[in-house]
């Protein structure tokens, strides 16, 4: 077919985390094109998943008609058409479901998939159907009797309908879709345990989620090695042919080059391409102070950068000083006449971070603030010494901030770890009188009106019983269940000059945050951790991990140790990447978007970085999960970046740097030899790819390639 490519669908064997390839990622399905010049096959996402099975909730936290109990669903994003699953544990609700909420592995049933199959739907769409699993591959009973289906409008974002049920319990292996155009329907084909091919028709498959379908024997397909193959598809049992590391493959499907180059945007490698500066002209009858200041201006020319996939980016340059010299000295002393040209080359600036940034730093902030006009950058983090992040360093729990004026000043390689200051330490007491003695967990810097503030979790010694009566382990030693949020302000003078930030005593005392008429934030389990601030249309919002999941409220930045709205829980850890924690937000408005990243997965190796979305200035209402729209995959995960492995990367925040461009900045584990020794801070630029997404692992090579570093800026003399 012209004008097309392949596609291939496929699992993986699990491997090893340290591969960012255990059974949550292996068991998703994967995707890779076919080169047509080669005809190796490409995977795309870096072999990782990009279609993961969702979370099923339990029926404790549903009706009996499958609809949600009370709202306690209304974050589900990618179970929200599911109704209760027939294959439930029947295990009981967790208590966040009487407060409209629900908890990650307890209400929500997580889920991988094997077998993926692709095909097009009668609408040019596709439709992906697969065997569901329990976590981890192990049968969880669907398998009996239906599959999983969901369908795509371009394999960039997905729906899941849920299961198909067939009228059988002896076994869905394999199972296969096609449309057939001639009769208007679609053929559903599998092999039972037993090896008999069956056969079910249904004229929408779309429709066909929470119904049970007839069954009926496959006359037509008598070879069990050919059950449902569409007549594109280039599948072998030669596992070497495929050139993919532990592939396990479904089926390929042709599709058209649009929709190839739609996923290569999406989940291949942007790189830089080309790099320039438009002309620029100037009069030749300048003279003196005011030929010289023109000239000046054109240091702050910058150059644009093309890459692969049709975006741009704006970067600095470092002009030649002694050029733009000589050009200010020729035009101001009038030895220029109109028509004579001349070249100031330069090179693109590029600030390349030290790996890492800094050592057993997690949950890192890079701030850009203007301290009563001195432009200085803040960077504060939690103590990880070896991961330990409750009372690291024998117990001198601290709270470690850096200030210099510029970022790569902060790194430890320039001497930021010497030069930090403990704004807190372990016994420092909060506004309640009570010693906070462990974690000052995710410190984050915002200005909240117009006061520099810093949000941040304490830990306080645990009690002799946990809520349940059970002894407690951690009794009279920091414990992190007894953690809250709270706020401390940089104080001012009386004319409203900001005090320095590097003295503790310049700090107002730790408020906890607390809700409207006083309460704790969590009702579920004491702790509350990760808050940031949201601003948007005029309105003020926190958002932050409670009950394994993001929660967001409003407050009156007036009075910002008060919510002024009823917590609600946005964001929910629903498939095996993210499985049983949602946590780290931090927001950026991008092109009339809110984009706010949370990581999942737990501390350690397997964490990674999602995405939801929001409209931003339009007025949305940011209390109601519907508002925001959730990646169904990660979009950042363990990955090589500039040739060396960083595993469990997460818990990022938005920043910028001195030239304005948008900066990320996150934590990756340290992993030698299988140990775990705790996070360390990583600074990234940030690209905006061409259909607007965030790229947060752009290599230093494909961000700026060396043969277009070096550039040249053209003048004509008017």
């Amino acid at each position: 077919m012209l004008g097309t490519t392949s596609l291939l669908c496929y699992t993986r064997k699990p491997t090893r985390r340290e591969e960012a390839n255990n059974a949550d990622i292996a068991l998703s399905m994967h995707l890779a094109l076919r080169s047509h010049v080669s005809g190796d096959w490409m995977p795309l996402n870096e072999n990782y998943g990009i279609f993961f099975a969702a979370g099923v909730p339990s029926a404790a936290c549903s009706h009996a008609d499958g609809a949600p109990a009370g709202d306690a669903r209304a974050a589900c994003v990618a179970a929200a058409r599911l109704g209760v699953d027939p294959y439930d544990d029947g295990r009981e609700a967790s208590p966040a479901v009487a407060y409209g909420a629900v908890m990650p592995e307890v209400d929500i049933v997580l889920k991988s998939l094997r077998d993926p199959y692709l095909f097009r739907l009668a609408d040019g769409g596709f439709g992906i159907v697969a065997t569901r699993t329990a976590r981890g591959g192990d049968p969880d009973g669907s398998e009996r009797s239906s599959f999983l289906l969901a369908i795509s409008r371009d394999l960039t974002d997905f729906e899941q309908l849920g299961q198909v049920v067939l009228d059988t319990d002896a076994g869905v292996n394999k199972p296969r879709v096609e449309f057939d155009q001639n009769a208007g329907e679609y053929r559903i084909r599998w092999r039972s345990d037993d090896g008999v091919a069956r056969l079910a028709m249904v004229d929408d498959i779309t429709a066909a989620a929470g119904h049970t379908l007839a069954v009926a024997d496959d006359t037509e397909s008598p070879d069990a090695e050919t059950v449902g193959l569409g007549p594109v598809d280039a599948c072998t049992d030669d596992l070497d042919a495929y050139g993919i590391a532990d592939v396990v493959p479904g089926n390929s499907i042709a599709i058209t080059q649009q929709e190839a180059h739609a996923l290569i945007a999406r989940f291949g490698r942007v790189y830089n391409t080309g790099a320039s500066v438009r002309p620029y002209t100037m009069q030749s009858s300048l003279r003196g102070d005011e030929a010289r200041d023109a000239v000046a201006g054109l240091r702050n020319v910058r150059a644009e950068l093309a890459y692969s996939d049709g975006s741009t980016a704006m970067r600095a340059v470092d002009w030649d000083a002694d050029e733009i010299g000589r050009l200010a000295d020729d035009l101001a002393d009038g030895r220029l006449v109109a028509g004579e040209r001349r070249a100031i080359h330069g090179r693109v600036r590029q600030t390349i971070y030290p790996v890492p940034f800094a050592v057993e730093r997690a949950d890192p902030s890079v701030f850009a603030w203007n301290w009563n006009g001195e432009p200085l950058f803040l960077f504060i983090a939690t103590e990880d010494e070896d991961g330990n992040c409750i009372d690291p360093r024998g117990g001198h729990t601290h709270m470690p901030l850096r200030v210099a004026s510029s970022i790569a000043e902060l790194s430890d390689a320039a001497g930021g770890r010497e030069r930090e200051v403990d704004l807190l330490v372990r016994g420092d007491l909060n506004s309640e009188g009570r010693a906070m003695t462990g974690c000052f967990w995710a410190p984050e810097l915002h200005v909240i009106d117009g006061r520099l503030s810093i949000l941040f979790m304490p830990c306080f010694d645990g009690p002799d019983a946990n809520p349940d009566g059970s002894a407690n382990d951690r009794a009279g030693k920091p414990d992190m269940w007894t953690g809250s949020c709270h706020i401390m302000q940089l104080k001012q003078d009386a004319d409203g000059r900001d005090l320095d930030p590097r003295e503790p005593g310049n700090w107002t005392v730790p408020e906890p945050i607390l809700g409207a008429a006083g309460e704790t934030l969590n009702p579920v389990q004491r702790i509350s951790l990760d808050m940031t601030v949201i601003a948007d249309s005029g309105r003020w919002y926190y958002a932050w991990q409670q009950v394994g999941s993001v929660w967001i409220a409003s407050f009156d930045p007036k009075r910002p140790n008060r919510l002024t709205s009823t917590p609600r829980q946005i964001i929910v850890p629903e498939y095996a990447w993210d499985n049983a924690i949602a946590e780290g937000p931090n927001a950026v408005v991008h092109d009339g978007r809110i984009f706010l990243i949370y990581s999942g997965s737990l501390v350690g190796i397997d964490y990674t970085t999602g995405l939801v979305t929001a409209p931003a200035g339009e007025n949305a209402d940011l209390l109601d999960p519907a508002t925001w729209t959730k990646l169904a995959y990660p979009l950042q995960k363990s990955g090589v970046y500039n040739g060396e492995w960083q595993l469990g990367t997460g818990h990022g925040m938005w920043s910028h740097d001195e030239d304005g461009n948008l900066i990320y900045v996150f934590h990756n584990a340290e992993c030698e030899e299988g140990r775990y020794g705790g996070r360390d801070a990583q600074v990234r630029r940030v690209h905006w790819s061409a259909e607007g997404m965030p790229i947060l692992d752009m290599q230093s090579a494909e961000e700026l390639h060396p043969d277009y570093a070096c550039i040249t800026m053209n003048i004509t003399l008017l």
